[in-house]
């Protein structure tokens, strides 16, 4: 049976190997089309792309020539057409790389992507560019440097009279080095001697004075030029031209040097160094600085530098001479005026705000407390603000070392309640009430449809609260019960006999809104719905039970119970009998019956009725005596005798 089963196996492989070889083997193109189909008797890609470089001045070749497969494959993807290979290998198929600057030392940095500048199937302008050279190039190179008021010639026309497209062997791929490119239209004879006063310029960089592109003066020089040009003036009739063998010094033949002031002086002027910071023929900077104010005093104010690039960094400071001197001053720091006066050029004087009050330092000196340079800080601040304010108020705030600190102290945050320079009573921003409303706006409209506390209405906040820091909670400056009894008369302990409602001595809050409330007096719920949130088993009573009708209302408590304090046990307003005798006739026959007789003013109701809820009729007490539950009281006691001279 064995080789039947390797007959059956080998079956299936045969029949396998058929199939794959004949999938393998040629198809005729014709036989892949579709019959009945468009493309059946053969066609071009024009013939359903005809829109694709209609009417364009310079087709590309593969286009006009009808090779569309030259770049794209035949077949693609549903709603794209896909290359034969990607930019730039699609194009360097026909493009040599070497021939058109590919290979060179500088790039452009599009180089790798064909169809930025060049329209793939054809175009209007030569060497089927997107656009106009002049358009596709400003495209990217704008700005400034191509705006100022004597345009080069080139930058206007032409931008391949100087540059390659695609790369060159010289930097900012120049068609070839600087001063043979100048020479190709400016007379480069004798080193360009006849434009600069006789002197050959040979191996100077042109741009050291003309900007290539655009100059703020004639003759494409930079904005600002030496006055005198007359070359003779500094330079000797050498070959080629060199610098004046007096150096920098030269300078001084027309300029002062500074003299020996008594404030400060700049060193580099001092020492005849004048082109640590200037240039001397032309520079875009004013005047002749050989690079931006900021940039050339940093690069000896390290300091400086690092504190301009902070958050926080002053305006002003963009240009270091709107505050100081270049060469010398009669004030320290080579400053143009004193710092205070420097300041308020430019910021409002707080002596001059008719404030009531102007903060010391703001009078005497802004750099108490701001850097003028800038810093990581708001308001260019040396410090932060909980330190700077702290270091001459030390008592407030976290440095007082009481416990509970008032939010903007604890983050540091003075600005919040005061003007830092001038302002009203204590620097305050707001008076009153308004001052708090900045963050405690919730309560104050939440609260102005009720009525009011006195201090709270009339706006007076530290009546109660101190304002930047307390031993109590809330910021209150004693403790609740103190607060409150410095207004309102309510003793700490009852009289002999009497009884005290604890929550009055200590905090009245439990029961009371300082602020208001819409239950009188100021009360934090009506009063029985307070009441039980303390003696919760009679509020499950009053829930369960059959209630006494005194008890049934918001105010029932307040029936028969005092709020703080009373003569009586239990808070009561009177001796148990007085207070039931109020609604229960003590003297009715019917009550006499009840009770066997004895005198009303004597019985102690509480001994038998419960005063707030019960389950048993007549409000007794659910533990019963049995013969007083069968309402049998003579098998304890003896009827009254309600004759006269009778007894019990």
């Amino acid at each position: 049976m064995r080789p039947r089963i390797e007959v059956y196996l080998q079956a299936p492989i045969c029949l396998a190997t058929v199939l794959v070889v004949g999938l393998l083997a040629p198809i005729p193109a014709e036989a892949q089309i579709k019959r009945g189909s468009r493309f059946e008797k053969g066609g071009t890609c024009i013939e359903c792309h005809a829109e694709v470089g209609k009417d364009l001045a310079v087709p590309h070749a593969p286009l006009a020539q009808g090779e569309c497969t030259a770049c794209h494959r035949p077949h693609g993807l549903v709603g794209a057409l896909r290359l034969q290979v990607e930019e730039p290998e699609l194009c360097l198929g026909c493009h040599e790389s070497q021939a058109i600057g590919l290979e060179a030392t500088h790039q452009h940095p599009e180089v790798g992507r064909c169809s930025t500048c060049h329209s793939p199937h054809g175009s209007d302008h030569p060497a089927l560019l997107a656009k106009s050279e002049h358009e596709l190039c400003t495209g990217c190179h704008k700005g400034s440097d191509f705006e100022s008021a004597m345009v080069h010639t080139p930058v206007a026309d032409d931008c391949l009279t100087c540059h390659r497209p695609h790369g060159a062997d010289e930097p900012a791929l120049l068609d070839q080095p600087r001063e043979a490119l100048c020479g190709s239209c400016h007379d480069d004879a004798n080193g360009f001697a006849a434009a600069h006063g006789g002197f050959s310029v040979a191996g100077v960089d042109c741009k050291t004075c003309h900007p290539p592109h655009s100059g703020a003066s004639e003759k494409l020089l930079r904005a600002s030029v030496h006055p005198d040009l007359a070359c003779d003036s500094c330079h000797d009739e050498t070959e080629p031209i060199v610098a004046p063998a007096a150096g920098a010094g030269l300078c001084l033949d027309c300029h002062d040097a500074p003299g020996s002031a008594t404030g400060s002086r700049h060193m580099p002027a001092v020492e005849g160094e004048c082109l640590v910071c200037h240039t001397p023929h032309t520079s875009d900077h004013r005047p002749l600085l050989a690079a931006k104010q900021t940039e050339l005093c940093t690069s000896c104010h390290g300091g400086i530098k690092e504190v301009l690039s902070k958050s926080f960094a002053h305006p002003a400071a963009a240009e270091c001479t709107s505050c100081h001197q270049g060469h010398e001053s009669q004030r320290s720091n080579l400053l143009t005026a004193e710092p205070r006066s420097l300041c308020v050029e430019c910021h409002e004087d707080p002596d001059d705000s008719g404030a009531e009050v102007v903060h010391w330092p703001a009078s005497e000196g802004c750099i108490e407390c701001h850097d003028p340079h800038g810093s990581g800080r708001r308001a260019m601040l040396t410090a932060a603000q909980g330190d700077l304010c702290g270091d001459c108020h030390g008592e407030i705030g976290a440095r007082s070392g009481l416990p509970v600190l008032h939010q903007p102290v604890a983050e540091g945050n003075c600005v919040s309640c005061h003007n830092p320079h001038a302002g009203a009573d204590r620097l305050l921003v707001a008076a009153g009430q308004e001052l708090c409303r900045a963050c405690h706006d919730g309560l104050l409209q939440g609260t102005e449809s009720l009525t009011q506390h006195m201090p709270f209405e009339s706006g007076e906040c530290e009546t109660c609260h101190l304002v930047h820091a307390a031993e109590m909670p809330a910021l209150l400056s004693a403790s609740v019960g103190t607060l409150c009894r410095d207004c309102h008369d309510v003793p700490l302990s009852a009289p002999a006999g009497g009884s005290f409602h604890p929550p009055a001595g200590d905090d009245c809050t439990e029961c009371h809104q300082p602020h208001a409330s819409v239950n009188q007096p100021f009360l934090l719920a009506p009063v029985r719905p307070l009441c039980v949130t303390c003696h919760q088993g009679i509020g499950e009573q009053l829930a369960t039970e059959v209630v006494h009708p005194p008890a049934e209302g918001d105010d029932g408590c307040t029936s028969c119970h005092g709020p703080h304090l009373t003569e009586h046990a239990n808070l009561l307003l009177a001796p148990v009998s007085e207070t039931c005798l109020v609604c229960h006739d003590g003297g009715s026959t019917k009550f006499a019956e009840k009770h066997l007789g004895f005198p009303a003013e004597t019985i102690n109701c509480g001994e038998c009725h419960d005063p707030h809820a019960s389950q048993v009729a007549g409000m007794l007490l659910p533990e019963v005596h049995m013969p007083f539950a069968d309402g049998d009281c003579t098998t304890c006691h003896e009827e009254r005798d309600e004759s006269p001279g009778g007894g019990r």
